[in-house]
Order: C-alpha cells, then sequence, then structure tokens
C-alpha cells in the first residue's frame, strides 16, 4: 500500500496532487511502522509470558521438625548397703515393780551450802535403765537385766518444777542393803531429762539391785534390775 503511493505520488501530474500522495504515503508509511512495532512488542511480551508460564514454581521451603524430646533411660542405682552400728534403741516404756522397803537416804554428814527448799510441784520421775548411752545421752540396750563385772548401769529420769540448789540424793541398793549414796544440790534448770549412773568399784555382782531418787528426803522412784549369773 505505501509504495503504491509512493508511486502515484511520483507520476501524479500535478504538484499538489503529487503533494497530496506523497502525504498519504508518508501516513501509511508510519502507521505500517507502527503496526511493525505493536507486533515486535507483542511478539516479545508473549515470549516472556511463555517462559514465566513454564519456569518451573521453587519448591516449598522444608521445615524443620523438631527431634522428639529426650527420654530419660533409667540407669541401675547402687543398693546403699548398711553397716550394722550399735543405736540407740527405741526407749520402752519403764515399769515400776513392788516398791521394797527402801530405807531413806541419810542426811549428808556436813551440810550443804545455800540450800534451797524444793516446790511442792518438784518431780523427778524414772524413764528407764540402760547398759550405755549416745554422746547425746540417749539410752542404748535398755532392758532390766545385765551381766555381772565392772560397768554402768544408767538411770534415765524426767523433771520438772525443780530449782536449782535444792537438794537431791542418788542411792543405790543390793538385795534390799544401801550400797551408796550421794547428795548434791540441784543444778540442771526446772524441766528436762538426764541421766544418772552407778559403777561399783568392785563391780556388780549377782542379784537384785535398785537405783533411787530422793528430792530431799522424799523419794520420787526406784528403778530395779538383775544382775545375773555368769
Amino acid at each position: 500500500m505505501v509504495i503504491s503511493q509512493l508511486v502515484r505520488a511520483r507520476r501524479a501530474p500535478y504538484y499538489a496532487l503529487r503533494r497530496e500522495a506523497l502525504g498519504r504515503a508518508r501516513r501509511w508509511l508510519l502507521a505500517a511502522l507502527i503496526l511493525e512495532a505493536v507486533a515486535v512488542l507483542l511478539l516479545i511480551g508473549g515470549m516472556y509470558l511463555v517462559i514465566a508460564l513454564r519456569a518451573p514454581s521453587p519448591p516449598p521451603a522444608p521445615t524443620s521438625t523438631p527431634p522428639p524430646p529426650p527420654t530419660a533411660t533409667p540407669r541401675p542405682t547402687r543398693t546403699p548397703t548398711v553397716t550394722p552400728t550399735r543405736r540407740p534403741t527405741a526407749t520402752p516404756p519403764f515399769i515400776p515393780t513392788s516398791t521394797p522397803a527402801i530405807p531413806l537416804a541419810e542426811s549428808p554428814v556436813s551440810p550443804l551450802p545455800s540450800v534451797v527448799p524444793a516446790k511442792e510441784s518438784a518431780r523427778i520421775a524414772v524413764i528407764t535403765l540402760a547398759a550405755d548411752k549416745t554422746d547425746s545421752g540417749e539410752p542404748v540396750d535398755p532392758g532390766t537385766e545385765f551381766p555381772p563385772g565392772g560397768h554402768r548401769v544408767y538411770l534415765f529420769v524426767s523433771y520438772e518444777g525443780m530449782t536449782n540448789g535444792v537438794a537431791w540424793t542418788f542411792a543405790t541398793y543390793r538385795e534390799g542393803k544401801l550400797l551408796d549414796q550421794t547428795t548434791q544440790l540441784w543444778e540442771w534448770g526446772e524441766k528436762g531429762r538426764t541421766y544418772l549412773y552407778y559403777q561399783p568399784p568392785q563391780g556388780y555382782e549377782p542379784g537384785i539391785h535398785e537405783m533411787a531418787i530422793f528430792i530431799e528426803s522424799h523419794l520420787q522412784g526406784i528403778a530395779q534390775f538383775v544382775i545375773t549369773e555368769e
């Protein structure tokens, strides 16, 4: 179309016609160039679209699966071994026996200084007898039978209502006869627990023995035990 317009423009007999034909040729040429440019752009855009459609989509990002929490595997534990040691045993309640005819403790030869009168509520009670004691003053091997020999026998007592400075007496007997006694001033406070003991100079001989405790001249308790034969 453009070429035919150019040919006509050159062959036109008049200048005005030639000029009009030349203008139409230029317009057709410009339109052709525009159409060609649009076609090229459409072709290039189509190629990019096809490439974009054919491009593989990126694989999904892997999600990290948290590892399972570690399970505690039980380990064999070492069974503790028990080394037998001499420990304090449970203190059995003391069962009072029939009170024998115990003579009252004699008054001390020399009067004790600063003697304080005892309260009416003052009491000393027998708890138990034992062959030994712990470092903390608890009975070990409590009982009422002990072997003969040169060992101690412990008397455990509780007290209340006491006053420091009150005279008290601890006496020991064998077969109803007085073996020994001591009178002192109280110094352990108003209430608590304590222990006394006796060890004969020649050792314990078989027979029935008693330990008696007094506040002033008032008998508070008697603990009777047996020294067995060898």
